[in-house]
């Protein structure tokens, strides 16, 4: 039974340590159980806030491909004879080339500018701390959906250079940013051994609210007119605003000493880079090792989103211009392709890891679990010490260890990522052969089974690293993330507009799946530190003496 921490104004009582360490206990970050006990609780209601944020988001994802196939038609009709005939005006390949090329240029701009906001917000965070970090990205993502009103009732050129201008705006507010905020703030509240499973289930949570916007974006654009979705978007973001400033933490811990030293100045804003930099292990022999495992895990999650963070776009834009998909036809299919992603990780992808752990690492032997017990146990009765062969009684411990501080399925966690690669690989690579409407629903709806790659990832890497540096950890993940959308959506885009230019869209799918196999080889070269190991931070590096060699 761990000794409480005794109150500075409490008289002390016979339960109280004799020696009180005057420099106090590292501060852990906040409480599993109290987090998440509770139906509204701080942990619930960061998820809430990522289905709110992710629901308003996604209303205007299906519009904005449509949108744009609208001014590029009427672009295209102001330098070519009008369209005569039955049929849609719109279905030609010179219009749909130009809708890819115009949403990759979109999707460019804005990964782009999500790559940016990630050290700004990563910032804001250290300097605000979450819940105004957060309000800050959406009132800068209100004012960038108030100007695509703008655009699509203007349309034609100018409506597209007013889309793609204001992009810029993520920069400072983006929805790379309230993700970062989210994920910081939840790795603050939640023990070792769930961080991976929470990671999933936030993640699930964003999914799902995706999936409801990506439904009721594609219904208000049919149902009343495409710019009704935008004006509906504006008016939910100021709900995320307030929602934020109520109800978000405004600290996620105490904050340790080197976190408050670290807070501000350049050195911070480039903290993420660091992230992913070889470090250095002490071995129990007393050896140092430099291990290179970052390196490899953030190349292979960079090549496995560079395979398939096209692939939402890319099964809209395939299935408007072979099988004439709607707006509601792409929305019922991003809902059904989100909805099935959002439920599998917030209820399989946690039992998942769990099983997965124990099939991994195997169940702990009974005499194992009672000798952790009998480790984790502090004496505080008398009778409870036993004296030694001189007669004189052991001090007292002051501070007990915490079973939960370091995370025992990081191997799994690994293996689930590699493998998750394998399965998006074949489910795209069999999407390229898709002749008919219902084989790209089914394409759409099996690629959720490969999800869980970018929640396992985080917790692979804020396993390897130490407790104050995990927010730079996230970041560095969602960096590397962020960046491999931004070429993925501007390499993509154009191969997909080349290969509709001569009539084999289809193509682009074996591409994907082929960077797919190349991230899942490179991911075999990322394992774990030795056993026993010792990570050396850098200004402990610089004062050691032993030998160092290359592992």
């Amino acid at each position: 039974m761990a000794v409480p921490a005794p109150d500075e104004t409490s008289p002390p009582d016979e339960t109280s340590p004799l020696l009180r360490d005057e420099i106090g206990p590292a501060p852990k970050p906040a409480k599993a159980a109290s987090a998440a006990g509770t139906f509204f609780g701080p942990a619930n209601r960061i998820l809430i806030a990522g289905f709110i944020v992710s629901f308003t988001l996604g209303i205007t994802q299906v519009p904005i491909v449509y949108v744009f196939r609208l001014m590029e038609c009427d672009i295209f009709y102001t330098h070519n004879p009008p369209f005569q005939g039955p049929g849609d005006r719109c279905h030609r390949r010179e219009i749909n080339a130009g809708t890819a090329t115009q949403v990759s240029i979109l999707g460019m701009s804005t990964s782009f500018s999500g790559v940016l906001n990630l050290f700004v917000c990563g910032y804001f965070i250290k300097l605000w701390g979450p819940r105004w970090a957060f309000v800050s990205q959406m009132a800068l993502l209100g004012f960038r959906v108030a100007t695509q009103v703008v655009g699509v009732t203007v349309g034609g050129r100018t409506g597209e250079i007013l889309f793609q201008a204001f992009q810029a705006t993520g920069i400072i507010g983006g929805p790379r940013g309230y993700q970062l905020v989210l994920n910081t703030a939840v790795s603050e509240l939640v023990a070792a051994k769930d961080r991976t499973a929470v990671f999933g289930r936030l993640q699930g949570s964003i999914m799902l609210g995706t999936a409801f916007g990506f439904l009721l974006g594609g219904v208000l654009g049919d149902v009343y007119n495409i710019r009704r979705p935008f004006e509906t978007a504006f008016f939910l973001y100021i709900v995320c605003i307030t929602y934020g400033a109520l109800f978000l933490p405004t600290r996620t811990g105490d904050g340790t000493t080197s976190q408050r030293k670290g807070g501000c100045g350049i050195g911070a804003f480039f903290a993420p880079i660091k992230m992913v930099a070889p470090h250095k292990y002490r071995l129990i022999s007393g050896k140092v090792v430099k291990v290179w495992s970052l390196i490899f895990l953030a190349l292979g999650i960079f090549l496995g989103v560079f395979a398939s963070g096209y692939a939402p776009i890319l099964l809209q834009m395939y299935a408007t211009s072979e099988f004439n998909f709607g707006t509601t036809e792409n929305g019922i299919l991003m809902f059904g392709n989100s909805a099935l992603r959002g439920i599998f990780l917030l209820l399989m992808f946690p039992k998942i890891i769990s099983s997965g752990r124990i099939w991994f690492n195997g169940r702990p032997a009974p005499a194992e679990a009672e000798h952790r017990e009998s480790e984790c146990h502090i004496p505080i009765n008398p009778e409870e010490f036993e004296a030694d062969e001189g007669g004189e009684v052991p001090q007292e411990p002051v501070q007990a260890p915490d079973p939960d501080e370091e995370d025992s399925g990081t191997g799994f966690d690994l293996f689930f990522v590699r493998w998750s690669l394998v399965i998006d690989s074949m489910v795209t690579f069999f999407a390229g052969f898709s002749t008919q409407g219902w084989q790209v629903y089914l394409a759409g709806y099996l690629l959720p089974f490969a999800s869980g790659s970018a929640p396992a990832a985080k917790g692979v890497m804020t396993e390897l690293c130490p407790p104050e540096k995990r927010p730079d950890a996230i970041s560095a993940i969602t960096l590397v993330e962020s960046t491999a959308t931004l070429l993925t959506q501007g390499l993509f885009g154009l191969i997909f507009s080349a290969f509709s230019e001569v009539g084999k869209p289809s193509l682009t799918f074996f591409c994907n799946a082929g960077f797919a196999v190349i991230g899942f080889i490179v991911l075999f070269m990322a394992y774990l530190p030795p056993e026993n190991s010792k990570r050396i931070d850098d200004d402990e590096s610089e004062t050691e003496t032993d030998t160092e060699t290359e592992a």
